[in-house]
């Protein structure tokens, strides 16, 4: 292959791969890894963290977050299907990538008190009962 032709075709491959992202709005981040590889990372200025557990098809139904602000929640796939977790806020919905059975990941949202709808996103999860809310500063 010509240099210039393999110049034109990794450029290609750049803008794809580039594309691949998810663009997720202001203050949620999110990077599945698999459990017992270590914590995700929470940011700082994290005022809450609330832990979930995914499990077929579960979700825990009222939670509640101490304090408002940007509330870390820490989504672990504890069941065999692949779950992800959604958060509908104010600014909309925040969302973690699907996940693998065993995987867990982190996404950040900006919370004011009040009560929030969250679910499984994946297929008809949220349908057959991953659904539920969490209570902010209540």
């Amino acid at each position: 292959m010509p240099a210039c032709a393999l110049r034109i075709a990794l450029a290609a491959l750049a803008l794809v791969l580039g594309a691949c992202g998810e663009d997720r709005g202001e203050g949620v981040r999110t990077a599945p890894v698999a459990v017992g590889t270590g914590a995700t990372t929470v940011g700082a200025g994290v005022d809450a963290t609330v832990a979930v557990s995914l499990t077929d098809f579960r979700l825990p139904r009222d939670v509640r977050a101490p304090r408002s602000g940007l509330i870390a929640f820490e989504a672990t796939n504890d069941g065999q299907s692949l779950h992800a977790l959604a958060v509908i806020g104010p600014a909309g919905q925040a969302r973690t990538q699907t996940l693998r059975p065993g995987e867990r990941t982190t996404v950040e949202v900006r919370l004011p008190p009040g009560t929030y709808k969250w679910y499984c996103p994946v297929e008809d999860h949220e349908r057959r009962g991953m659904v539920g809310r969490v209570r902010v500063a209540e």
